[in-house]
């Protein structure tokens, strides 16, 4: 029993190594992190961070980046200092001469690919298509009193809380009231579109949209940001989560995207 544990040790490893894990040099891995660290730090010190997380969330992804990038560095000064690439590259010739050993290593670095588009292009905060797939939720406020809407005209809203009113609102405090709401078109399957806008509690993966219908709206490309002065008018359903609230147009011009996608 004793002859043969080293040998079937010898077999797993030999298997292990076969399949790729343990492969990773320590410099890859220093490198890895440097970069992953790098590229959270450099999102995180743009508006880009904005199209993921809510803003309160800038601090810890600047410490997380941070701390990756320092772990990254002091891991790769440490194996620079070890001197010890040179053995471990020898040990890995020995061990893979039969090419086994690159792949594994070349499959790596493709880790790094999801890094490199965040740096170079990053993707876009969730937009029409998203929108137009997720199911109307407008939540019940959690008491009927509605706070008096302010004097101007017209009254900025998010497109959440014009919903809300639009839907669960008894006094109809909408009513007779023009208001300003920022938000992109998303094409709706019965024709014309929706003034939408996507909310989010803690990143972009628990994100929930908002939809206004918009009464003979003019024609718009899909993920164009408007901004739209109307009133609100009867239609949509009302005191159901599921209601997609109307909204009649006084004004509307395209706008650039705001810094904060997400309300």
């Amino acid at each position: 029993m004793d002859k043969d544990a080293p040998q079937q040790q010898g077999s797993e490893q030999s298997k292990t190594k076969g399949l790729g894990f343990g492969v990773m040099s320590r410099e890859v891995q220093s490198i890895m992190l440097i970069l992953v660290g790098g590229a959270i730090i450099r999102i995180s010190l743009t508006d880009i961070f904005l199209r993921y997380v809510k803003p309160v969330m800038q601090p810890y992804l600047i410490v997380a980046g941070a701390f990756l990038l320092l772990l990254g560095v002091w891991a790769l000064v440490d194996q620079i200092r070890r001197g010890s690439s040179h053995d471990e590259h020898d040990h890995d010739d020995d061990e893979f001469d039969d090419g086994h050993g690159h792949g594994p290593m070349r499959a790596a670095w493709f880790l790094l690919l999801p890094v490199f588009a965040i740096v170079l292009v990053a993707p876009p905060a969730l937009g029409a298509y998203s929108a137009e797939k997720d199911t109307q939720t407008v939540a019940a406020p959690s008491d009927d009193l509605f706070p008096p809407l302010p004097d101007t005209d017209p009254i900025p809203l998010s497109l959440n809380e014009y919903a809300i009113r639009a839907v669960w609102d008894d006094q109809r405090s909408l009513a007779g009231r023009n208001v300003e709401l920022i938000g992109f078109v998303t094409p709706n399957p019965d024709g014309g579109w929706w003034l939408s806008r996507m909310t989010m509690a803690c990143c972009a993966g628990d994100a929930t949209a908002t939809k206004i219908h918009v009464v003979d709206p003019p024609e718009y490309e899909a993920n164009t940001w408007v901004k739209l002065d109307g009133h609100w008018v009867p239609g949509g359903g009302v005191n159901s989560d599921s209601a997609i609230p109307w909204i009649a147009i006084n004004s509307i011009h395209e706008v650039p995207q705001p810094k904060e996608p997400y309300e």
